[in-house]
């Protein structure tokens, strides 16, 4: 950015050094640039003489990843070592001090087409280079010079069901455990891991609740059980009136501790025999809506099902949707799952204030 004039005459340009704002003045625009670089390069060299200065980036990425990899899913660390490092290993014998612009584009740009793992790269990458500064081993960040990339995978999942999408549904004739699974995820908002995860144990049918208080790890070829997403993950939801014939008779012959959802022996579904179930919904979804000469976009999730739960919840109490979601915050029920659309908007309701506030329901002067 280059130097601004001031009232006075004379010019001034800042810019951050050491994590500290600074301001440079003089005569010309020239002079209070020419200042500011040489303040840079004085400082870029007093930390060149620091050894650490002269690390690597694969050093650094293993000294960064050493602090988090024991406190974080595994999930994310599948993440970190599978979908980001292999991407990242050009930049792995370069001295981390010296890496330029350049350097990161050589990396960003062959994944321009693929938004969902670019962003995962730009977020390591970032992450790296800000843990580099907090050590002082480097004086800025070069990925503050790159755009960050927008996942058009994650947005597009964050939608409702169509009005076409819930006919179909509706008027599909579904087999018992494709029945079960669009139950959980549309009646209940379950996550794909507590949906599977559920066992005849956790349905209450005296006090009418199912239980969530273990969900499955899907990072590994045999699912794990392990603890839900979060503490707020751990929730007593109401079965609804029309589910519990359902759940009586789905559960009459179970044992405590045989899953809702599972593989022949009782065994808990595994990440393929879950895709299969799920691809075989989408199949029959799409059989129903050629046979009704509906549209439907093909693309249904589990995501869209709990989406399309938390809109159905909208009119209870924030902390009521907060809980049925599982979730710690409000903030992310409205932020990522409200996502509403005009067919969502109650529209008696919105002339009911309309009149009220107006008086009646048409205004204007004769």
């Amino acid at each position: 950015m280059p130097a601004k004039k001031r009232k006075d005459g004379y010019y001034e340009i800042s810019t951050t050094i050491g994590g500290k704002r600074k301001h440079f003045y003089g005569a010309t625009a020239y002079e209070a640039e020419e200042k500011m670089w040489r303040e840079i390069i004085n400082y870029k060299d007093n930390v060149s003489d620091n050894p650490e200065s002269h690390q690597t980036f694969g050093e650094i990425r293993d000294e960064w990843y050493g602090t988090k990899k024991n406190y974080v899913q595994a999930a994310t660390r599948r993440m970190y070592e599978i979908d980001c490092f292999s991407r990242i290993a050009s930049l792995d014998k370069k001295i981390i001090s010296r890496i330029e612009t350049k350097d990161i584009n050589s990396i960003m740009l062959p994944l321009r087409d693929k938004t969902n793992i670019a962003e995962k790269v730009y977020m390591c990458l970032n992450q790296i280079f800000r843990y580099a500064i907090r050590k002082r081993i480097i004086v800025s960040n070069p990925m503050d010079l790159i755009a960050r990339p927008k996942n058009r995978t994650s947005e597009k999942s964050r939608r409702a069901l169509t009005e076409n999408e819930k006919k179909v549904i509706e008027n599909t004739e579904w087999n018992q455990r494709q029945e079960l699974i669009l139950k959980l995820f549309m009646n209940y908002g379950l996550r794909k891991q507590e949906a599977t995860a559920l066992q005849k144990r956790n349905i209450d049918l005296k006090n009418k609740t199912i239980t969530i208080d273990h969900a499955n790890d899907y990072t590994t070829s045999v699912p794990q059980t392990k603890k839900p997403k979060s503490v707020a993950g751990n929730r007593v939801v109401p079965m609804l009136d029309c589910d519990e014939a359902y759940f009586q008779s789905l559960t009459k012959d179970m044992d405590e501790k045989d899953y809702l959802l599972q593989m022949k022996g009782g065994k808990v579904l595994t990440e393929n025999s879950y895709r299969q179930l799920w691809d075989s919904v989408r199949r029959r979804m799409k059989r129903t809506a050629k046979e009704m000469n509906l549209e439907i976009p093909g693309d249904l999730t589990p995501r869209m099902c709990r989406h399309e739960y938390s809109i159905r919840i909208m009119n209870l109490p924030q902390r009521e949707q907060m809980y049925l979601m599982g979730h710690e915050d409000i903030s992310t029920t409205i932020k990522n799952y409200q996502t509403i659309s005009v067919e969502h908007i109650n529209r008696k309701e919105l002339n009911r204030i309309s009149k009220k506030k107006n008086g009646s329901s048409v205004s204007g002067k004769k």
